[in-house]
C-alpha cells in the first residue's frame, strides 16, 4: 500500500542514503532545460505558440502525444524513442505548459481541443491517432468525439475525466484545488503529484522532473494553469460520452495508480474504476500494467511500448 506520510515527508527532507531529495518541479530564471529532441514552434493562435517535437519517417502514420496538467513533452522520451522507427512521433507542449506560450488563457478542456485543432491545421495533419496522458486523455476523447473522421485511433494513459464525481465533490475538489493555489503552492502540488504518480519513487520522479520546462517566474501563470486546468478536468468530464466513441481504443492504466482522488472517495483503486469506464467504449482494449503508477508509460516503457505496437499492429520485440 502507498504510504502517503513517507510521501509527503519525501518532499521536505533528505532520504536516507546517498540519494538526494526529489527536485524542485521549477527551475531557476534562465536555468537550461535539455528536451530530449530538437524542439520546433509553431503559433497556432495569435497569442499562443507551441512547442513541439517531431521525430519518425514523414511519410508515417502519425501519432500525436498529448501530455497531462504539470508535464511535458519529455514524459514521452521512452516511449518515442521506440516508436518513431514505425511512426512519425508529434509530442507537443500545451500551453501554459513546457516551452509553448505561458499566459493567461481559460485552459477549459474545450480550449486545449482548439489548440490541438488549429495545431494540426497549421502542420496539415488530416489522420492521426491521439496517444493522451490523463488530462491529454481527456483532451484526446473529446477531440475524438468531435471529429472522428480526423482522429483515427485512441491510445489512452490513465485519462483524467472519466471518474462519475458527484457536483458536490467536483465543486469541493475545485474548491480544495483553489486554496493551494491562492496559498502559492501550486509548484509544491505538482510536485507532490509526481512523487504520487510515480508511487514515492524519488530517484525516477526526480528524472521526469529534471527534464521539464516550468520556471519559478511563472508561477503566477502556473497557478492559473493549474486550478482552470482542475476545474474543467472536473466540469467538462466525459465519462457519460463514453459510449459515443466510435476509434477503437487502448486504455493503458498502472495498477498502482494513486493521483485521481476519487479512488479515495470510493474505496476503490483506479484501474478498477478504470476497467468499469473502459467497458463502456464499443471498441476499446484494456491493460493494467502491473507495479506501474500514473506515469506508467514512463515506468515501465517496455510493457507500454509492447502494448501500443500490437494495438497498432507492428509485430517486434522491444
Amino acid at each position: 500500500m502507498f504510504d502517503f506520510i513517507n510521501a509527503w515527508k519525501s518532499i521536505w527532507h533528505q532520504s536516507d542514503g546517498p540519494k538526494e531529495r526529489m527536485p524542485l518541479t521549477e527551475k531557476e530564471p534562465g536555468e537550461k532545460v535539455l528536451y530530449p529532441y530538437p524542439v520546433k514552434k509553431v503559433r497556432v493562435q495569435e497569442n499562443i505558440e507551441l512547442a513541439y517535437i517531431e521525430e519518425g519517417d514523414p511519410s508515417a502514420e502519425v501519432l500525436l502525444f498529448l501530455h497531462g496538467m504539470g508535464s511535458g513533452i519529455p514524459a514521452w522520451e521512452k516511449n518515442i524513442t521506440v516508436l518513431k522507427k514505425h511512426f512519425r512521433c508529434i509530442a507537443v507542449d500545451l500551453p501554459g505548459h513546457g516551452l509553448s506560450s505561458k499566459g493567461d488563457y481559460p485552459f477549459t478542456m474545450a480550449f486545449y481541443v482548439e489548440v490541438v485543432f488549429a495545431f494540426l491545421k497549421e502542420a496539415g495533419l488530416t489522420q492521426v491517432t491521439l496517444v493522451g496522458h490523463s488530462m491529454g486523455g481527456q483532451i484526446s476523447i473529446l477531440a475524438a468525439l468531435r471529429e472522428p473522421a480526423l482522429i483515427t485511433r485512441l491510445i489512452l494513459v490513465s485519462p483524467a475525466g472519466i471518474e462519475p464525481y458527484t457536483s458536490v465533490e467536483k465543486q469541493t475538489l475545485i474548491t480544495m484545488s483553489a486554496g493551494v493555489v491562492a496559498s502559492g503552492n501550486a509548484f509544491t502540488k505538482n510536485r507532490f503529484n509526481y512523487l504520487l504518480g510515480f508511487c514515492n519513487d524519488q530517484e525516477l520522479a526526480g528524472e521526469l522532473i529534471r527534464k521539464l520546462a516550468f520556471f519559478k517566474e511563472d508561477a503566477a501563470n502556473f497557478g492559473k494553469m493549474m486550478l482552470r486546468s482542475i476545474e474543467g478536468m472536473l466540469l467538462e468530464a466525459v465519462n457519460h460520452e463514453l459510449t459515443n466513441l466510435t476509434q477503437s481504443c487502448l486504455m493503458l492504466v498502472g495498477k498502482e495508480d494513486k493521483v485521481s482522488p476519487y479512488q479515495y472517495l470510493r474505496g476503490q483503486e483506479f484501474y478498477q474504476i478504470v476497467e468499469r469506464e473502459a467497458s463502456k467504449i464499443p471498441r476499446a482494449k484494456l491493460v493494467v500494467i502491473p507495479q506501474g503508477g500514473h506515469f506508467v508509460q514512463y515506468q515501465k516503457p517496455k510493457a507500454f511500448n509492447r502494448e501500443v505496437l500490437e494495438f497498432l499492429h507492428v509485430k517486434v520485440t522491444v
